[in-house]
């Protein structure tokens, strides 16, 4: 064997090795998040059962909001890691992870009772949404590496 064919044969390898993790990772998520809408229905049935959404009760509203949002979050990964494993994409594309960093955030603020935050939690929280959103304008507005960059005038 000659020492070329090695990192070729180490190559194929740790692709097959990435492809079974990645088709792993699908499979879990997705029961998760099977899971995680079962619990919603159940959730959401015992509240309408309740009568909670017919007084209005903002923690009914909390609750429900949360969990829609955690199963977005969840979906979005799952969406990342299945275009990995489809399109053999080495990366993961990170401006859709930043998205979901937003809206992980914005699920903390949707799901927490304001007076019990301490002041600085909240603007850390608050720092962390605003810093997440810069980047993402930067990102938005910076040119991909294969895009043809207008002259300017």
């Amino acid at each position: 064997m000659s020492n070329d064919k090695k990192p070729t044969r180490l190559a194929i390898i740790f692709h097959r090795f990435e492809t079974m993790i990645t088709g792993g990772l699908v499979i879990m998520i997705s029961v998760m998040i099977l899971a995680a809408f079962w619990g919603l229905v159940i959730e959401t049935y015992h509240l309408v059962l309740q009568g909670a959404f017919n007084t209005l009760d903002h923690r009914a509203f909390q609750s429900a909001f949360g969990m829609i949002m955690t199963l977005l979050i969840a979906i979005e990964f799952s969406r990342i890691i299945m275009h990995t494993y489809l399109e053999n994409g080495r990366e993961i594309i990170v401006k859709t992870v930043v998205l979901i960093a937003i809206l992980a955030v914005s699920r903390q603020f949707i799901v927490s009772e304001m007076q019990a935050i301490s002041p600085l939690s909240l603007a850390a929280l608050a720092f962390s949404l605003l810093s997440l959103g810069i980047t993402y304008w930067i990102m938005e507005r910076a040119p991909l590496p294969g895009d043809k960059q207008l002259p300017e005038k």
